[in-house]
């Protein structure tokens, strides 16, 4: 890999937090981006490499230089040197890897990353500018599109004590009935609410039904409503 590329060091060195867990929430540095194909182009451990050019394994060319809210990473294919550096992103947990291409080129995301920062919850400008500056909105975008609606919309609902009934004091279980087809979704999301690993929240999703969160009903309902934006079944079992 080119280590001196400027259009890398310039996308390292501006390192853009959005917020939107979804995009990049931490980066690469430029000196040490080697250290960060850990886990990914190589054993943390053993140091044994993890390059495959099997279907669903890690490509030679792929580098990570970032990693999203949901520990996803954000990487280039270094054969696409001409290309400008489309850029990918694949979920990771699922035993395989499948990039979706999320930019045309590194300094595009860069600029989008910079766009989509000032927009912050500009529901209206954040869909415009993704549609201008991406090849095509696909599954992820609309992933990034629904986070920041309903980032919006917590933001704009300000209740007063009125607002609430003794229903939303409730203590409970938060449950997940029915994963839907976007089964890794919803356990990146349980995970998180949990503080589990990944791999503990893949062998709790294994139950026919499961617990996403507990607490009182009025603070899971943000749960509730990210896990059924995925496509999940949930309901609220009051203790």
């Amino acid at each position: 890999m080119n280590l001196f590329d400027e259009s890398i060091r310039d996308f390292l060195a501006n390192s853009i937090i959005d917020g939107n867990p979804l995009l990049p929430s931490h980066y690469a540095e430029f000196e040490h981006l080697d250290d960060f194909q850990i886990g990914f182009r190589r054993h943390g451990s053993t140091g044994e490499s993890l390059v495959s050019e099997i279907d669903g394994g890690w490509k030679s060319g792929w580098y990570v230089i970032a990693m999203t809210g949901l520990d996803d990473p954000v990487f280039i294919d270094t054969a696409e040197l001409e290309d400008g550096y489309p850029v990918y992103t694949a979920a990771h947990g699922a035993g395989r890897w499948d990039a979706i291409r999320i930019s045309p080129s590194l300094v595009a995301f860069g600029r989008l990353l910079e766009a989509l920062a000032e927009a912050k919850t500009d529901i209206f400008q954040f869909e415009r500018i993704i549609i201008d500056e991406t090849d095509a909105p696909n599954s992820y975008w609309q992933n990034v599109l629904d986070e920041c609606r309903q980032a919006a919309n917590s933001k704009d609902v300000s209740p007063d004590v009125g607002d609430y009934c003794e229903a939303d004091f409730e203590r409970g279980d938060l449950v997940v009935t029915d994963v839907g087809s976007q089964k890794l979704k919803v356990i990146q999301i349980v995970s998180k609410s949990r503080g589990l690993s990944l791999k503990d929240t893949l062998a709790l999703a294994e139950a026919p039904q499961f617990e996403a969160g507990s607490g009182v009903r009025l603070q899971l309902r943000r749960l509730k409503d990210q896990l059924e934006a995925v496509g999940a079944t949930v309901e609220f079992r009051a203790k």
